[in-house]
Formats: C-alpha cells, sequence, structure tokens
C-alpha cells in the first residue's frame, strides 16, 4: 500500500500548542496509522493546527515544517528523517550517462556548484535580474516592490533575506526596497507579518528591478509570528521605538467601543494618559504639548473626539503606528518628547470593498476599490456621533439638557506609474459639545498632503510632500452673565518637505532631506456674550513663524553584532513680523506697566534668528542570538508650545510660538537598555534607562491668564526640566494567552530660579511637575478561548499626580485671600481601573458575502471613582476639598463590526 492510498484517511483537527508526541497520539487514535520518530528530533516541537478534512500525511507535514524533517510513507505509517525522503523507486540508471554527469560536474565552476547545492527544494521560481549579455564588475544594485497579491496595496516592511551573505532590507511605506550583491545566484526569502513566506532563486547579472506579490497566509496554518518588520522585533528595534500591530489595537476594550490607537499606546512603557475624558499623554515625563502626531504627514493638533472618549483617528484604515520616544531618526523635529507617526492604509487596487462598524454612540463605514485596476485605488472612511439620546437619559438637568456630537471624513487616492507614486490624502473632522446653557465648544481638524515617491534608480529613492493642517476652535462661556465671552482661535500649518533615501551597499544606508514649515496663528479676539455681559474685548493678535531644517542620517551595519545609526539635523526658526515687540524697563518684572519701548517689524520681516544643531546617535549591540544591548543619544528643539494651566490638552486650548521674549526649548535625552527574547516561551523582555534635561523649558506663573492678557511673555518664565526613569516590559506573543505587562518607573522635576525674585517659580526650588508619576502599570491579557471568541483585559495603576493645596485663608481689605503650599507638594489619590471585553466572530468560512463580529466591553469594571482632579471651595469660612471623577460607574457598550467578505479580508 503506498502514500497515495491513505488519502481516504482524512482528519479534523483543532489544536494549540501540543507536543509533537500528543499529535501522534491523536493522529493514531482517528486514523490507525503509526508515525514512527527519533523522540529527540521532535522534543521542541510545538503543533497548533486547525484543518478540516486534512490528510495525514499533509498533516504531518504542516506538524514539522520548519524543523528539517521530512515525511515519507512507510510500513504503513509515516517515518521522519532528516532532510531526506525514502526512495520509493529506483531511477532509470545508465553507467554511461553516469560517468559523463560525474565528469561535467567536475568541471563546474564554484559558482555553478553553489548554484546546484543551494537551490532549496521549497523555492518556487527563478527571477532573473538584469541583463545575461552584460558582465558587471564589482557589486550589482538591486530594487525591488513587495505588494498584496489580493489588492495591490504595498507592504510596510516586509524583508528580504538572502541566505548566502546572511543580508537584507526591508519595504519603505511605498513597498519599495533596494539591496546591494556580487554578481551570482542567491536563495532569497522575502517574508512580512500576515503573510505567506516567498522563496525564490535571484539569478543576478546586472542591476535591475522585481515585483514581489505577496499571498496572505490561510487561516488553517499552524500558528506562527513572521516578523516581516524588523521594527516588531524586539531585538532589532530601534531604542525607545514602539510599534502596535493592528491585531492588539482591536483586542484592547476601549470605552465607546472605538478601536483607539491613542489609549492603546497608553499602555506601553513610558507613555501615560494625563486623564479620564481628556486628550494628551505624558511620554517620559514631558508635557502633552511636547508630542506631535502625523497621519500621513499631517500633523493633528487635536488627537481625540468628545474630549478624549473617542479617537480623532479611525483605526480601520491605518496600517503602521509607530512611536518614537527614545532614538528620534534626523528626518523628524519641532518636539522635545515623542513623535506619533500613522501611516494609512492604501486602497485596494484589485476589488471594491466595504466594512464599518456600530455601537449606541456612533457609527464607521469605510469603502475602498480601484480607480483604474492595479494602477490606482481610492480609499473612503466616514465616521459619525449619535450621542443626544444617551445624554437626554441622564438624571440630571444640565446634562439632560446638553448635546453632544462629532464626525470625521478621509480619502486617499494614489495612481502608481513604473517608478513613481503618486498619491493624496485629505482629513476633516469636527466636534460640537452643548453644556446646558452654560457653556459651548466646537473644534475642528482639517488637513491635506500630496505625495511623490520616485525611484531615481535602482538605489536612490525620493519622497516629495506638500502638507497643509489647520485646528480652530470657538467657546463660548455662559457661566454668569456679567462675564460671558465667546472666543475663536485658528493655528494654521504648511509644509514642504523632500526626503532622499541612498542605499550605499549592503551594509550602509543614507537618508538626507529638508523641510520648512510655515506657521500662522490667530490667537483671535475675547468678545462680551449678551448684552448683560461687561467683558471686555481683548484683542489676542496673530502671529508668525518660519521653521526650515536640514538633516542626514547613516545607518550602517559595521559587523554582525554592531549596528549604528548617526543623524545630524540643523534647524532654524524666526518669529515674523508684521508685529509690534514691547520691551520693558531692565532689572524690573516683565508687566505691561514697565514697558519702555516698542520695536516695529514689517511683513514677513525675522523678529529674531534661532538656531539648534542636534545630534543623534544609536548604537544596537548583539550580545548573542537572543539579545541586545541599545544604546542612544537624542537632541531636540521646540518652537510650539500650549498656553494652558492644565495638564490636559482641552479643546480651546492655545498653541504659542516662541518670539523676541520666550526662545524654543531645548532636550538632551540619554538612554540604555537590554533586550532579549525567550525562544522557549515566546516571552519578550527589556529594560530600558532614560534620562532627559531641557533648557528654556516654558512655566506659567501663579495665576496666569492667558485670555484677558495679550502679553504671554508677563504670564510665563523659562527654566530647566529634568526627567529620568526605568521602563519594564514583559511581552508574550504566542499561545492562547498573550499580552504584555509593562511598568515604568520616572521622576519629573522643574526649576524656575531666576536671577531676581519675580523670576523665580517656589522660591527657585526644584519642585515636581505636573506630569511627575513615579509608578506607572499597565497589564494586558487575551484570552483565546477559540478561533471565534477571544476575552481580553486591561488593567492601569498610576501613582496620583502632583496637585497644589491651600494652607489658609487670610484677609486683605476685607478680600479673603487663599494661601497655597509650595508648588505640586502634595498629591490627589492613586489610580486604579479594569476593562473587559469580549469579541465574538462570525463563522470563518473563506468564501462568503460578508463577515461580521460583535465586541462586547465592560469600562472602569469595579466601578472605582478614580480622582481626575481635586478642587477646592470656601464654604462657611473653612475650606473644603472635593474629588472630582468622570467615570465612576461600570460603562457597558456593545459594537457590531462587518466587513465584506471573510474573516482575513481587509
Amino acid at each position: 500500500m503506498t502514500a497515495r492510498g491513505q488519502q481516504h484517511n482524512l482528519l479534523n483537527l483543532d489544536i494549540k500548542e501540543y507536543t509533537f508526541s500528543e499529535f501522534a497520539t491523536l493522529v493514531n487514535k482517528q486514523t490507525g496509522l503509526q508515525i514512527y520518530y527519533d523522540p529527540d528530533m521532535v522534543s521542541e516541537l510545538v503543533v497548533s493546527l486547525a484543518a478540516d478534512s486534512i490528510t495525514v500525511q499533509d498533516a504531518v507535514e504542516r506538524a514539522v515544517a520548519g524543523s528539517g524533517l521530512k515525511v515519507s510513507f512507510w510500513n504503513n505509517g509515516y517515518l521522519l528523517l532528516p532532510d531526506e525522503q525514502l526512495i520509493e523507486t529506483l531511477p532509470d540508471y545508465d553507467s554511461q550517462f553516469q560517468e559523463k554527469q560525474e565528469d561535467d560536474t567536475q568541471a563546474l565552476t564554484y559558482g555553478e556548484q553553489r548554484y546546484l547545492k543551494g537551490r532549496k527544494s521549497d523555492v518556487t521560481e527563478t527571477l532573473t535580474i538584469g541583463n545575461p549579455n552584460i558582465r558587471e564588475n564589482g557589486k550589482v544594485r538591486i530594487s525591488g516592490k513587495i505588494t498584496d497579491m489580493s489588492n495591490g496595496e504595498p507592504i510596510i516592511g516586509a524583508t528580504i533575506f538572502i541566505e548566502e551573505t546572511k543580508s537584507g532590507a526591508a519595504t519603505d511605506l511605498q513597498g519599495y526596497f533596494a539591496i546591494v550583491l556580487p554578481r551570482g545566484k542567491y536563495n532569497a526569502q522575502f517574508a512580512s507579518m500576515g503573510y505567506e513566506t516567498g522563496k525564490y532563486l535571484l539569478d543576478v547579472y546586472s542591476n535591475g528591478r522585481i515585483q514581489i506579490a505577496m499571498e496572505t497566509a490561510p487561516l488553517t496554518l499552524e500558528e506562527a509570528v513572521i516578523r516581516g518588520d524588523r521594527q516588531m522585533d524586539i531585538r532589532k528595534k530601534d531604542p525607545g521605538l514602539e510599534k502596535l500591530s493592528i491585531k492588539s489595537i482591536r483586542a484592547i476594550p476601549m470605552m465607546m467601543g472605538e478601536r483607539d490607537i491613542i489609549k492603546v499606546s497608553e499602555m506601553l512603557p513610558g507613555i501615560v494618559s494625563v486623564g479620564e475624558g481628556s486628550s494628551g499623554l505624558n511620554v517620559r515625563g514631558g508635557s502633552s504639548d511636547q508630542n506631535v502626531f502625523y497621519i500621513n504627514k499631517i500633523p493633528v493638533y487635536n488627537t481625540s473626539h468628545l474630549f478624549g472618549f473617542f479617537p480623532a483617528f479611525n483605526s480601520d484604515i491605518i496600517k503602521d503606528f509607530s512611536i518614537y520616544k527614545g532614538h528620534i531618526p534626523a528626518e523628524y523635529g519641532g518636539r522635545l518628547s515623542s513623535v506619533f507617526n500613522i501611516t494609512t492604509r492604501q486602497g485596494n487596487k484589485k476589488n471594491f470593498s466595504m466594512h464599518g462598524g456600530l455601537n449606541p454612540i456612533s457609527a464607521n463605514v469605510t469603502i475602498e476599490g480601484p480607480v483604474i485596476k492595479e494602477k490606482s485605488s481610492v480609499l473612503i472612511s466616514a465616521r459619525s456621533s449619535y450621542s443626544d439620546w444617551l445624554l437626554n437619559e441622564i438624571n440630571d438637568p444640565v446634562l439632560k439638557n446638553s448635546s453632544a456630537g462629532f464626525n470625521d471624513f478621509s480619502i486617499y487616492l494614489d495612481h502608481h506609474l513604473e517608478n513613481t507614486v503618486f498619491s493624496g490624502f485629505l482629513y476633516s473632522s469636527s466636534d460640537r459639545f452643548d453644556l446646558g446653557d452654560l457653556n459651548s465648544y466646537t473644534y475642528a481638524n482639517l488637513g491635506g498632503s500630496l505625495n511623490m515617491h520616485h525611484n531615481f534608480n535602482n538605489l536612490l529613492r525620493l519622497d516629495v510632500a506638500v502638507i497643509g493642517s489647520r485646528y480652530g476652535f470657538q467657546t463660548t462661556d455662559k457661566q454668569n452673565i456679567s462675564t460671558a465671552y465667546t472666543h475663536g482661535y485658528d493655528i494654521d500649518h504648511f509644509e514642504f518637505r523632500a526626503d532622499f533615501m541612498q542605499t550605499i551597499n549592503e551594509s550602509n544606508e543614507l537618508s538626507f532631506g529638508i523641510n520648512s514649515i510655515y506657521y500662522m496663528l490667530d490667537r483671535g479676539s475675547v468678545l462680551p456674550f449678551g448684552e448683560e455681559s461687561l467683558r471686555r474685548v481683548n484683542e489676542l493678535g496673530m502671529e508668525k513663524g518660519l521653521e526650515n531644517a536640514i538633516y542626514v542620517s547613516d545607518k550602517i551595519r559595521v559587523t554582525n553584532w554592531l549596528d549604528i545609526n548617526a543623524g545630524f539635523r540643523y534647524a532654524f526658526y524666526a518669529p515674523l513680523g508684521p508685529k509690534d515687540v514691547y520691551t520693558y524697563q531692565e532689572n524690573l518684572p516683565k508687566e505691561a506697566r514697565y514697558i519702555s519701548d516698542t520695536l516695529f517689524f514689517d511683513r514677513n520681516e525675522p523678529v529674531t534668528w534661532y538656531s539648534s544643531p542636534e545630534f543623534r546617535f544609536s548604537v544596537n549591540i548583539r550580545t548573542d542570538a537572543d539579545g541586545n544591548i541599545k544604546l542612544a543619544f537624542n537632541q531636540m528643539s521646540q518652537n510650539l508650545f500650549m498656553l494652558n494651566n492644565t495638564i490636559a490638552i482641552a479643546p480651546n486650548t492655545q498653541w504659542k510660538l516662541a518670539d523676541y521674549h520666550i526662545r524654543p526649548s531645548r532636550s538632551n535625552q540619554y538612554s540604555a537598555g537590554v533586550f532579549r527574547t525567550i525562544p522557549a516561551t515566546s516571552l519578550e523582555t527589556s529594560v530600558e534607562l532614560f534620562y532627559k534635561t531641557t533648557s528654556d523649558y516654558t512655566e506659567f506663573k501663579d495665576g496666569a491668564d492667558f485670555l484677558n492678557n495679550p502679553l504671554v511673555e508677563t504670564e510665563v518664565l523659562q527654566g530647566d526640566h529634568n526627567s529620568y526613569g526605568v521602563e519594564l516590559l514583559l511581552k508574550k506573543n504566542l499561545g492562547r494567552i498573550n499580552g504584555w505587562f509593562a511598568y515604568t518607573y520616572s521622576r519629573s522635576f522643574v526649576q524656575v530660579n531666576g536671577d531676581a525674585l519675580w523670576e523665580k517659580i517656589n522660591n527657585g526650588r526644584k519642585y515636581p511637575s505636573n506630569y511627575d508619576i513615579p509608578h506607572v502599570l499597565n497589564a494586558v491579557l487575551n484570552y483565546d478561548i477559540s478561533k471565534r471568541i477571544t476575552l481580553s483585559g486591561v488593567f492601569t495603576y498610576q501613582r496620583g499626580k502632583p496637585v497644589t493645596y491651600p494652607v489658609s485663608v487670610y484677609q486683605v481689605d476685607d478680600i479673603p485671600v487663599i494661601d497655597y503650599f509650595e508648588r505640586n507638594k502634595y498629591r490627589i489619590p492613586d489610580y486604579f481601573r479594569t476593562d473587559l471585553s469580549l469579541t465574538i466572530e462570525g463563522n470563518l468560512k473563506k468564501d462568503k458575502f460578508i463577515h461580521s463580529s460583535w465586541m462586547f466591553s465592560l469600562y472602569n469594571a469595579t466601578g472605582r471613582k478614580n480622582a481626575y482632579s481635586v478642587y477646592f471651595l470656601s464654604e462657611r469660612g473653612r475650606i473644603k476639598s472635593y474629588k472630582y471623577s468622570v467615570i465612576g460607574v461600570p460603562f457597558f457598550t456593545a459594537t457590531w463590526l462587518f466587513k465584506l467578505g471573510n474573516y482575513a479580508s481587509q
């Protein structure tokens, strides 16, 4: 009996993390067939396999895939041998032909012998690169593009690995890569997370290009983690870089059932939320305005809907999400703490598709498809809320008469030529909120970018982008009739950037470029609202600024165990006219009564110039196969900051440019870490230390008022800010139970100690910053009950934020005055929250018209009344403190998600 005769023995399997001996026993019980093997050869094999009606031979081959073991039918069973199969039939034999073949083999060159010996049995295709008639001397330059076979979309971070040279490359945001090789024949492996690994033989003659289409990995394969993006590998990623997979974003429970990439990032080490119902993050002890958020290169100045309860980005269109908080590449600048870079998907170039979601508060839909098949595509996303019905159900007269809502819209268009990709992206979001008849807020983002990606030759690429962005708000405060006011504000951001990428050789990649940003800020006018308002008209004025930078960066693989990334960025900035600048008397406070003169600047005339040389440097040292040590040094400057007395980014937060009096802030950051994987347990671990110093840090005087005083320099002081800490991460990627634990210990201190008494805060003594949170512990746990059902939990603990308490009340001319203790001497109560979610997928059939799933979320499952802030009221001559909680009860949400096509379709 042959193996072919056993095809009627079919298996139905759904197993996870079985040992091979358990798997063999299961096969024997179902079919009666025996598997013969050496136990030592399979001692480290773990089998996870889900398939219906699979043959025994196919099941065994999948179980041993990648182990080097070959499967042969033998003695009414299956035999496992290392790297060879049993010969079932003898080949035709001709002694004279055999002798001739042996003679020919001896005459082969070394390269030809390597070709015959090196070609793997699972290589499916030979790719000829260049012209066989051209004999290149030295190295050959190869460029290529890797795309998704199903929709033609470029794959970001896919890798090419050359087995003979142990070298490789990764694709950029447009799916392109470049590599340098000597002329010859090579086994190449193309891999990316979620795709079938492709193996090809490269027959390299001269400079040339290739294109690879990768197929999505089918669901019936055994469980595996394919690290296509090198930055998803904890050992290879840059120091201080965090990347989130779309799978992680989808699994974590959220309050309103919306997948929120910003909230997910709060679960990572070194990143802390400013609080519930608020927008903004504190990264490594920095303030919220020290972070910049890009979506397809468009800066977004407010990243949330409804005061932080909803994300400003639709996660369904996101393809890549990177957070730079340690080593920041030289191409980025303008912020001191971090860069959040979001790249959206391109549209499907082969077929039309649609997916979306629905929950009790909002709905979203995404539509994509080809404009010109295989060449052009469009992706459209829209969301809207309908939350007023929920406010009407609340038993509170103010909230019952309130109204809130948001909507956002984005569209992505692209067109591919042979060497050039043109693309455009438009993003718009708006919010409104009316708190009874007390306050009303409207705020909106609007942005667009036009991009061109061009390949000059095999090794030189260019990205050019023209970008525009606007953030604006309108606030009306009607709480007190006599002081009611309305205020509008706009910030415009126009940017041009050109980024070049040059591959020097197989171990050296050079990047260089320029960018220029033109800022226009209309701080607006504070106007009285209503006939009874006594508020005076206050013109806050307009500002302009020009920020330019050039940069160069070089990634060098010095040896197999040492990688160096060195960069330099030179930035220069000027506030521009027209502007009237007041000067103040020397040795006196900057106050309106001490103005001594006025300087007049014409339109677009530089008021002053600031320059900032910034060095960036990182080292990745491979200690062994499973571990690395990483070191980094980073210099940054920032010309833009928020005028805000709170730690959060409120909808009516004003942004302010550095000017004649207020200097740009500058920082130096040092970091060092140890990163390791534990293959036997599929665990990743890291310990990273950081220390950051900031000069000319902007801090606000006690009682600073930015609505009634247009002279901002009279309300702020500049000093020093230092932060340091350690970040710990333990992450499990495989198995039914997966997730991570992240712990951060960090301290953040400010010192404003000018020469004069009025140039000091806290009498010149160092004090904790508003975001000094020593201990933060986050845990994310996912339990895959089955392929269709996943239970997830998030557990968050934070040490209470600093706060300044009043200590006494005294009378001055019969007016009560509150006396406060040292700044940020005390802390509000600690924060703890538990969130749970249950995701239920529809059936996983391959061919179906629509797939849907349900997500049930329980936010703040323990109902803890966490303090967002503590405030004080004077009642009957005594000061009483109160704790303000945003969400103090469990909050349940059910969300229905759908997509046209099967589970794996986009």
